[in-house]
This record gives structure tokens, C-alpha cells and sequence, in this order.
């Protein structure tokens, strides 16, 4: 049977045009190289090499098989190297990305809950604002991302939701309702969730204010604790404090707004296996994760 060392062999020789050269290229002894260019023209029928001199030339028949002989070995390297590479994505970490609000409050406590789990999953984290997150997705920079609801200018896919809703906050007696336009409103930068949600907010109030950019949602908290303005936060994020009073709610028309978490995934390519089995694990319904309709076709086909 022909295989793929006697056309590797046969390659070589046409390469060096001696069965010495050959041999020594491959590290192999001349009678054996010998012996399995004898092999493979037993097996095709023909002969493939003949003696010219002190060397050896192809014939027309062995220079049209080394002209395939080529081109099969470099697809079956291409095969190679593609199926290791798939392995190597398939077991290394997942590549998470998050938005500052939905990191903190959402994401750490299920992956250290997901991390207990035998087998233990691993994982990367990148936090950044929406925008960047957008962007590492897109570039094929993490595989799968936590945020507000994508873009639809890219090629994303939900998996699963969780509810989330933006209230707006102050400390106790620092702001009222009716003056909101004449108080400091506390922003992130553009490009974040967080400044996308207080646009809507205010553009909905129709209102316009002073602000102060800061770029951490924990910052603006205690921002907003310390009497330096108003700030939208998600719920989970002030529950504390909120029960302890260092802020109230301020009730407006727009508010709370409600922007569920996105679970999202690129559309055009299937899950790794660490993929899967995180976002099997986070759709367990033990931290408020459900899957979309996309994210359970997603689940039971690529297994």
C-alpha cells in the first residue's frame, strides 16, 4: 500500500537528484531509501526514477507523481496543522470580557462559583467599556463578552440575559427630582454601557446638566456617596447602599431603566468545549442567567 513516507522519500530524491543526498537529508541509510523508491513503483506500476550517470533523473512518470506527491503533502500539513491548532482553541482558557458594571457585581461571583466546579473551568478576564469590549469580540480578541445588548453593526449572537436595571442615586437630601438640571450628574467616559444607559436617561427627561467624567463605576459611587452629584448605577451595584442610606433613589419618568446583561458570542463560529461548558454552567439558573433562543440552539448542537 503506497503511503506517505515512500512519497516524502521520492520528493526528497527528486529534490537532490541522488539517492546519497536523499539518504542523508532523512538521516536514513541509502539501501533504504533505495528500498522504498522500489516499494512505491511496485505499488504504482511504473518506474519513477532512473540511473543518469553517477545520479539519478525522474522519469515523466515520477515527475508527474512528485508534481502530486507535493501538493498532498502540503494539504496534509495544512490538515495538521489546522486540527492542532482547533485542539489548542478548543482546551486553552476562555477569553471573557466584561464592562466595569457587569464585572464586578456579576460576572466574578459566577466565575468563582464556576472555577469550584469539577473539572475546574479556566478562564481569562478583560474589564473594559462597552466599546472596547465590542471591539475585542469583534477582533477575535476573547471569545465571549458580558455587556449591555450589542451592537447590531456586528456579526454577534446573545447566548443568555440576566435582568439588569440603572437606577439613579444620590446622597440623602443632596438632590431633588425637580432640579436635576441644575445639579452635577457624574458620567463615565463615551464608549461605556454605563454613559450609553445616562444619554438615554437625561435625553428621555429632556434635560441638560453639568457633568464630571469618571472613568470607574466605583468611583462615581463614592462620588455620589460623598454629596458630589447624581449618578445611574446598576441596581445590584448600591444595594448596600441603599440600606444604609448613604444613597437614595431619586424617582424620575425614565428611571429605572431597564438594559438587561448580554451573554454574546461571535455569530460565525461554533463554541470551544471550555466555551460551552461555561456558558452551560452560567445558564444553570443559579445566578439569574437564562438562555436565549439562539444560546439553547447553541448548546444542543455544538456538543
Amino acid at each position: 500500500m503506497l503511503t506517505i513516507h515512500q512519497l516524502e522519500v521520492l520528493c526528497v530524491v527528486a529534490e537532490e537528484m541522488s539517492i546519497r543526498g536523499a539518504a542523508e537529508r532523512l538521516t536514513v541509510s541509502q539501501p533504504a531509501v533505495s528500498a522504498s523508491l522500489a516499494s512505491l513503483e511496485r505499488e504504482v506500476g511504473v518506474e519513477l526514477v532512473a540511473r543518469q550517470g553517477r545520479g539519478i533523473e525522474l522519469t515523466p512518470a515520477g515527475a508527474t507523481l512528485v508534481a502530486y506527491a507535493r501538493s498532498l503533502l502540503a494539504l496534509l500539513g495544512e490538515a495538521l496543522e489546522r486540527t492542532r491548532s482547533e485542539s489548542a482553541v478548543q482546551q486553552r482558557p476562555v477569553r471573557l470580557g466584561a464592562t466595569t458594571g457587569s464585572a464586578s457585581h456579576v460576572l466574578v461571583p459566577l466565575l468563582a462559583r464556576l472555577r469550584d466546579k469539577e473539572p475546574p473551568l479556566e478562564f481569562t478576564l478583560e474589564v473594559a467599556n462597552r466599546a472596547r469590549i465590542w471591539g475585542l469580540l469583534a477582533d477575535r480578541e476573547i471569545d465571549l463578552a458580558l455587556s449591555t445588548r450589542p451592537p447590531t453593526t456586528g456579526a454577534f449572537v446573545s447566548l443568555a440575559t440576566r435582568p439588569n436595571e440603572f437606577v439613579l442615586v444620590a446622597r440623602p437630601g443632596a438632590v431633588w427630582a425637580g432640579r436635576l438640571s441644575e445639579t452635577t450628574w457624574l458620567v463615565r467616559e463615551e464608549g461605556s454601557s454605563t454613559r450609553a444607559a445616562i444619554d438615554e436617561v437625561m435625553a428621555r427627561l429632556d434635560i441638560t446638566a453639568p457633568t464630571l467624567v469618571i472613568t470607574s463605576n466605583q468611583t462615581i459611587q463614592q462620588s455620589a456617596e460623598s454629596g458630589l452629584g447624581v449618578a445611574l448605577l446598576p441596581a445590584e451595584t448600591v444595594v448596600d447602599a441603599t440600606r444604609r442610606r448613604a444613597l437614595v433613589h431619586v424617582p424620575t419618568e425614565a428611571t429605572p431603566l431597564v438594559r438587561p446583561w448580554h451573554l454574546v458570542a461571535r455569530a460565525d463560529e461554533p463554541l470551544s468545549v471550555q466555551a460551552h461548558a461555561l456558558v452551560s454552567g452560567m445558564a444553570s439558573g443559579e445566578d439569574g442567567f437564562s438562555l436565549t433562543r439562539d444560546g439553547t440552539a447553541r448548546l444542543a448542537n455544538e456538543v
